[in-house]
């Protein structure tokens, strides 16, 4: 047998991701186990990016973590997101652009982060848990044992000792079956018992030290300590080639400041401050994210394929941000406290959990884009695989903690397919209020229905589940795909006919419009009828507008009888939006309506119901009088639907 190990657990870095992954699995698997965080800062003082957070990774602080009296009281509290559209000349006062935003605080909870203050103070509740931290130790080498190959050669080496031994005492057919039952079982012991050590080395005040451990989660960023010392491949992101510049300044007044008492009413006089608020262009986005301590966080991000601009240094940043009017007004007195950018965004890694007892978390091992805020989502569910692994290896549960690396690992690498595909090829949509709105609602949709419900319902903890979803990987990102290409295409559009800009001033829209009927159902119990039903409906809606739009039939999308042709499967095989393609579609409601109108008038002969948006023309042959079955098929055809695409709060 093995000796001890110094630790059972190994977190390189001390940041969002391993702050919280400490904090994680002290508070689920309790005091026993033993946890060292390296953290190559001796001061946590610098400020990081990443300040904003949504619904999971809140959800996973309060509820998971128990830090809801923390981060009210020594956070922000977030008032959801808020997007802002202007003229192609970048001219428009704030109060003048048009607006997505919520007029309430949102159901459920979020935060900005004024990370340097949150990862101190997590450092502080670390230590007081028990968890042994370590600033100012620098990793400078480790060795990761393969625990398969141990168990295998252990588990080997004892049945062959064991079945000599028997076969001495016993006929040789017996010995070899008791050599057999011997070797699983060792081999089933070996692997938990007497698991592999891994080995990190570091350097901490001059004194350089080594320590064992079961496991080693990497929570370096993206320095990625354990992936490169592996060789396990990173890919740096070409479907999405953005980058980024921020900085933080203080004395901004905020959101609030703005407007008369009509642009606050609007609201009902919630903070717009409190926001991540987005102003929105045509391959960029600007955030203005407030922290709390007079700061206020200032960021772009930018499609390289599409702006020329590099901001890769202070000057060129604010250079940039003063060609926008309401960004120039929002910094007229600011001033500046620091500049940092990445020339490159997206990026992802072949592996993120290993049967060899290590995993990653955050940056370590992947990051997409930081629009809608992901990056701590990321975190959330990263930890809490891992936490899972760490319980069923812990408890001797050798076959369920393979599968589970397996499973974990397909669905971590679903989960960023599924994020990148809210970006990439979709920043030239940015800057259109009219696209955009049907885009985040289908987003917003999305997000509630396949990532926040799941997560508050504990479903990242169930193995079939997960099996389930996965099953699904195809179908999901066809439909992401296709609604993009519709996206691209209406933006395209309304480009080539003059309009992109067309309701970027003075328009308002209620953003928890598309999920009104859900925030309330969200818990702990899936519904999953429910679930898909929502899906449904916020793919046939969100369509149906982008048809009404491209073809001009106006009130087309909010018509029953239109929507009920939109089915799933229909709306993701769609290709091209052509006068041919809609033509087929109204055909079938012509249809559908014909087979209604035939059960109501039994004896009418109906050759054939004819729909176009201006006018509903029923060919009748005996039966029935001409002008009841057009009045009843005029009736059938307005009947209003119950989309999300017109709900209006």
């Amino acid at each position: 047998m093995s000796a001890q190990t110094d630790f059972d657990v190994v977190i390189l870095g001390h940041g969002l991701a391993g702050g919280l992954l400490a904090r994680h699995l002290r508070i689920e698997l309790g005091a026993d186990l033993r946890i060292l965080v390296l953290e190559s800062a001796s001061k946590i003082t610098d400020f990081k990016v990443g300040e904003s957070t949504v619904e999971v990774a809140a959800n996973y602080m309060t509820r998971r973590l128990k830090m809801q009296a923390y981060l009210y009281q020594h956070q922000l509290p977030k008032n959801g997101v808020r997007f802002f559209f202007d003229s192609p000349e970048k001219d428009l006062p704030l109060t003048e652009m048009s607006e997505m935003g919520s007029d309430r605080f949102p159901f459920h909870p979020a935060f900005q982060l004024e990370r340097a203050s949150l990862e101190r103070d997590l450092v502080a509740m670390n230590l007081e848990a028990g968890v042994d931290v370590r600033l100012g130790a620098t990793v400078s080498d480790m060795t990761i044992a393969r625990a398969s190959s141990v168990a295998n050669d252990r588990a080997s080496s004892v049945a062959n000792d064991r079945a000599s031994s028997v076969a001495n005492d016993r006929a040789s057919s017996v010995a070899n079956d008791r050599a057999s039952s011997v070797a699983n079982d060792r081999a089933s012991s070996v692997a938990n018992d007497d698991a592999p050590h891994h080995t990190v080395t570091f350097e901490k005040d001059g004194v350089k030290s080594t320590v064992t451990s079961r496991f080693v989660f990497d929570a370096s960023g993206r320095r990625q300590l354990l992936l490169k010392k592996l060789g396990v491949k990173t890919t740096r992101e070409t479907r999405l080639n953005t980058a980024s510049a921020w900085a933080r300044y203080r004395r901004v007044p905020g959101l609030d400041v703005a407007g008369d008492e009509a642009w606050r009413d609007r609201v009902r006089h919630t903070s717009r401050h409190l926001s991540t608020n987005h102003m929105m262009y045509d391959g960029y986005w600007i955030w203005f994210i407030p922290l709390a301590g007079d700061l206020m966080s200032v960021g772009v991000v930018y499609d390289k394929d599409r702006i020329p601009d590099r901001l890769t240094t202070r000057e060129a940043f604010e250079a940039f941000l003063a060609k926008h009017r309401s960004s120039s007004d929002l910094l007229v007195e600011a001033e500046l406290e620091d500049f940092q950018q990445y020339t490159h965004l997206a990026y992802h890694s072949d592996q993120y959990f290993s049967k060899d007892r290590w995993a990653t978390t955050g940056f370590a091992g992947a990051f997409t884009d930081p629009f809608y805020s992901p990056g701590s989502d990321f975190i959330a569910i990263a930890n809490e695989l891992i936490v899972e692994l760490v319980r069923h290896d812990m408890k001797g549960d050798t076959a369920g903690f393979a599968e589970r690396v397996d499973v974990f690992n397909a669905y971590y690498k679903f989960y960023y397919e599924r994020t990148i595909r809210i970006y990439a090829r979709l920043y030239p949509i940015f800057g259109t209020f009219e696209v955009f709105r049907l885009k985040y609602m289908l987003d917003f949709n999305n997000y509630y229905n396949l990532v926040v419900w799941p997560f508050m319902a504990d479903k990242y903890r169930d193995l079939d589940w997960l099996k389930g979803e996965l099953r699904f990987v195809d179908r999901v990102i066809q439909a992401q795909d296709s609604m993009a290409t519709q996206f691209v295409a209406l933006a395209d559009t309304l480009r080539a006919r003059g309009e992109y800009h067309a309701k970027n001033k003075g328009h308002w829209h209620n953003v928890l419009a598309g999920v009104i009927r859900l925030q309330e159902r969200l818990g702990k119990t899936l519904d999953e009828t429910f679930r898909r039903d929502q899906v449904q409906a916020a793919y046939s809606s969100v369509f149906g507008a982008v048809v009404e739009r491209m073809t001009g039939h106006e009130g087309l999308s909010n018509r029953k009888s239109f929507l009920s042709e939109l089915s799933f499967p229909t709306v993701v095989l769609f290709k091209d939006v052509t006068k041919e393609s809609v033509d087929a579609l109204l055909d079938r409601v012509g249809i559908r309506l014909k087979k209604e109108l035939a059960k109501e008038f039994p004896n009418a002969k109906i050759e054939r119901v004819d729909v176009r948006p201006a006018e509903t023309e029923v060919v009748v042959e005996g039966g029935a009088t001409d002008a009841d079955l057009q009045r009843r098929a005029r009736e059938l055809w307005e009947t209003r639907a119950d989309s999300l695409a017109h709900i209006v709060l």
